[in-house]
């Protein structure tokens, strides 16, 4: 039985944006309180190999609470390349390559416990095995034990067996910028990623921002290294907003502005940025690496974009078309004048 997501939602995307510690509230869980650490593990071995691994966890809460640790698979759905938690199905055997220390503990408030997770690679292992290792209450309330995900968190553990029949590609799908003509910054970038490889893989690198020859900004991609499964995509998103005027998301009270779902914007006019009034024709020029195990491999794609600020050329053509026609009505004047007085008799 799949589920998709569920209360595990921001730790699972972990896979793609990997940090150190993550806090979780199960708020459907009686107030489970649980930090893991770390987010996610990458472990790589030889076939035949045992790979241990150290995972934390920390019950953030007022009361001990009796936990337990389970195994569950991941994989990679959708456009996107959304994680997706599964069980155990017939043929994954991989799953009794796994042990821990513990599988049942007690976690007292605000104390970090250490779990050992050992895998044990035969000798005919190949390639990635992905994991999600559940930390949950032994004995969760009525209310959800019809979803063992739900009033629990996890910790994402990607496997490499090593072998000579790993294929590790990346390409890039796409690279689009929201739109062709800007009236004022941000520029949003799309980036998608397809892993055409059949190990888990990483890629990062910039996007440089180009005036003619020129770079005046370079925005960071997925400086986090965070993974891309076989098979999947991944979309990663970059904004260049060093300009003058720029939009920035509209604020009351401490609070975004949303109107229908969406963020309400407004132009934020810092004086000390006039240098950077953007307008013209610009590209973005994503490079990033990845290492197919041998050496990085380049991968590049372009795209162009206009910044046509028209409210304020306005601004400024209206006023100077007001005195240009008044400049030119004068100087006819003054030419029709001259005429008439030289017609007059001496």
């Amino acid at each position: 039985m799949k589920y998709k997501l569920s209360l595990l939602a921001i730790i699972l995307w972990s896979i793609f944006a990997p940090t150190t510690a993550l806090a979780l509230t199960a708020a459907d869980s009686g107030n489970l309180h649980l930090t893991i650490s770390p987010l996610p593990v990458s472990l790589s071995g030889k076939p035949g190999q045992k790979i241990v691994a150290k995972l934390s966890v920390k019950n953030s809460g007022t009361k001990t609470e009796n936990l337990k640790v389970d195994l569950m698979k991941f994989s990679a759905y959708g456009e996107e390349g959304k994680p997706l938690l599964s069980e155990r199905s017939s043929g994954d055997n991989y799953f009794d390559w796994v042990s821990f220390s513990q599988n049942r503990f007690l976690a007292e408030p605000d104390v970090w416990h250490d779990i050992t997770m050992t895998i044990t690679l035969p000798k005919e292992a190949a390639l990635g095995y992905y994991y999600a290792v559940t930390f949950s209450r032994l004995n969760p309330p009525a209310s959800t034990q019809t979803n063992k995900l739900q009033g629990g968190t996890a910790i994402l553990v990607l496997v490499d067996a090593l072998a000579p029949t790993a294929k590790k590609e990346i390409k890039i799908d796409e690279f689009t910028s929201s739109h062709r003509i800007y009236e004022f910054l941000p520029t949003s970038f799309n980036i998608k990623l397809r892993n055409s490889g059949n190990i888990h893989l990483a890629s990062s690198g910039n996007i440089f921002i180009k005036r003619g020859s020129k770079v005046i900004g370079t925005l960071e991609v997925n400086q986090e290294a965070g993974n891309i499964l076989p098979g999947s995509k991944r979309i990663f998103n970059a904004q260049w907003a060093d300009g003058f005027p720029v939009y920035v998301p509209k604020t009351e009270n401490g609070a975004t502005v949303l109107k229908d779902g969406k963020t309400v914007n407004k132009l934020q006019w810092d004086i000390s940025k006039l240098g950077r009034l953007r307008f013209g024709y610009y590209t973005a020029n994503l490079v990033m690496t990845y290492d197919d195990g041998k050496h990085d491999i380049p991968i590049e794609a372009v795209v162009g974009f206009w910044v046509v600020p028209w409210r304020l050329i306005a601004a400024v053509l209206v006023p100077l078309s007001g005195v240009a026609f008044l400049i030119y009505k004068y100087i006819r004047l003054k030419a029709r004048m001259k005429k008439l007085q030289s017609k007059e008799p001496k």
